[in-house]
């Protein structure tokens, strides 16, 4: 008897299967608790979390901290950023809050739980050897500032280590809490300004870091990135002789009939008969066959509602190859004909798809001339189509110079940063732009100072690209007013101080100071939840 497994799992089987392997991490846990043996090497558990310390690297960290006073300044300078990141980041989660709840987003690959943790290897956007890499650098940086501020500020540290459930999610530094934060019966060692700048460092450490390896990135190393414009597989008609020959979309084309194709014109002098294809899918090369004449026009990106078009039937992804039996092979020759026509003019498209009768109307540029009401790319317009196969060239100098503008667009350029894994740049990679690699790294090749290195210099920007960008979200994250987040904790020595001047009692400072931080804290922490369970409450645990 044979058992076929299913290829694909569903939200509620990620679900079912992570809690139970977290059950079985926290027994684990449970019996390393009560190990003696594991004790003697510093190993205990607090619920399903194992902790591994060490005090080994203490001396390193004193000699660290020996320029105390640039220390201070340097932190002190940056806590403005600290607090300028808090109110960002939390109003990224109302707002996104906001729109689940108008509107709660089908269960999809971005909101499965999988993928809203940001862990490399379960988090299918992020690559597992760059993402390790990059969060091992990024929780090192943190966890060394917030203990090399602490002997600045003259706070003892216990122990340094990793905490662990089901992979390591983060290290540590342990400082000694009666002096950090004092007790019922003993006040604070550290004073509430000096708490602050402790609390405060890992966070700016890794904005700091994020800060290096982004300007490296998007400076020396783009810089020696050329790109080399190569034709792909941009669609593949359903059940065409194109799909049953075994052709997929972002394959790359590199031969045709033994001729290099480096360009679409390449494919128009193709003749009716049979052609053998070599083309590069991810890293493996196939041959195919296909048959019939190659067809060249210009891909339709999308239908305006309401428009001439769209009451002709066409939809979004047509090629249009003809006009009234005028040949329309790129974007010229059909500019040159729209330019003939006239409001009220009836002209009969011929696309891959089929004809359609449009009754123009009039162009909304005050030109006088028809309007299909059609849209186009910006960067990928002219296209071949072969057998139900439409070939388009992928626009790699395009998409080159919008990610060397993304520094230079300010705060939409950092919000366009952080989507970029898994939104990628618009028009060019809408599934995510994890670095250059794998096919990516076909539509590229090192120059300049970069050449001698060959492919390594892709190895460089992806190792700068993911260090930056884990050190910005990990700051941005700790940055959030909820304990025991550092945000949490410097939220509530601000508000103290606050509520101190206002109400002239520490006391009562202390007392208002606490229930606001509980209740910021189970906002956000609810919030985040939402976030996460918000789709599958809404629409069900589909998918």
């Amino acid at each position: 008897m044979e058992f076929a497994l299913p290829l694909r799992l569903t939200t509620y089987d990620w679900i079912i299967f992570l809690l139970l392997v977290m059950a079985v991490h926290w027994f684990l846990a449970i019996k390393l608790t009560r190990s003696q043996c594991l004790k003697r090497f510093n190993v205990s558990s607090w619920g399903p979390v194992i902790f591994f310390r060490t005090t080994r690297f203490l001396d390193f960290v004193d000699w660290l901290s020996r320029p105390k006073s640039l220390w201070r300044l340097t932190i002190t300078v940056g806590i403005p950023l600290v607090i300028f990141g808090m109110l960002l980041f939390l109003g990224m989660l109302v707002l996104l809050d906001f729109a689940m709840v108008r509107a709660p987003p089908e269960p999809s690959v971005y909101t499965s739980p999988r993928n809203v943790l940001l862990i490399p290897g379960l988090n299918q956007f992020i690559p597992v050897w760059y993402g390790w890499l990059a969060f091992l650098i990024t929780i090192i940086v943190h966890e060394f500032s917030h203990g090399i501020l602490c002997r600045v500020e003259g706070i003892r540290i216990k122990s340094m280590g990793v905490a662990m459930l089901l992979a390591p999610v983060a290290a540590f530094v342990e400082p000694d809490e009666e002096e950090l934060f004092g007790t019922e019966k003993k006040p604070p060692k550290a004073s509430r300004s000096a708490r602050v700048r402790i609390l405060a460092a890992g966070v700016i450490a890794n904005f700091v870091v994020a800060a290096l390896a982004m300007a490296i990135f998007f400076g020396p190393v783009i810089g020696a990135i050329a790109p080399t414009d190569k034709v792909v597989v941009g669609g593949v008609d359903f059940n065409s002789t194109g799909s049953q020959a075994g052709f997929q979309e972002r394959m790359i084309l590199l031969e045709a009939n033994g001729q290099k194709v480096k360009s679409l014109s390449d494919l128009s002098l193709l003749s009716d008969e049979s052609s053998q294809f070599v083309l590069l899918q991810d890293d493996d090369v196939v041959n195919l066959t296909l048959e019939g004449p190659p067809t060249q026009g210009i891909m339709v990106t999308y239908v305006f509602e309401g428009s001439p078009a769209a009451d002709a039937g066409m939809i979004s992804g047509p090629i249009i190859t003809e006009i009234d039996g005028v040949p329309i092979t790129n974007w010229d020759t059909f500019k040159g004909y729209m330019n003939t026509t006239r409001e009220g003019q009836k002209i009969l498209i011929g696309t891959n798809q089929g004809q359609y009768e449009v009754n123009l109307a009039s162009n909304p540029d005050g030109s006088g001339t028809g309007f299909i009401g059609v849209g186009f790319s910006t960067t990928s317009i002219d296209a071949v189509h072969l057998g139900g196969v439409t070939f388009l060239t992928f626009p790699a100098t395009s998409f080159l110079a919008q990610l060397k503008e993304m520094p230079h667009r300010g705060f939409g350029g950092i919000m366009t940063l952080m989507g970029l894994p898994f939104t990628g740049l618009s028009q060019f990679t809408e599934r995510g732009f994890s670095g250059f690699m794998g096919p990516m790294s076909n539509f590229f090749e090192p120059t300049g100072w970069a050449k001698p290195l060959g492919d390594k210099v892709f190895w460089i920007a992806n190792i700068l690209l993911w260090v930056g960008w884990i050190n910005l979200y990990a700051g941005l994250f700790n940055c959030l007013p909820a304990v025991p987040l550092d945000g949490g904790h410097i939220f509530r020595d601000l508000l103290h101080m606050g509520f101190q001047k206002v109400f002239r009692s520490d006391v009562r400072a202390e007392r208002m100071t606490n229930a606001l931080v509980a209740i910021m804290a189970w906002l956000i922490f609810s919030s985040l939840l939402f976030m996460i369970v918000g789709p599958y409450l809404a629409h069900g645990l589909g998918g």
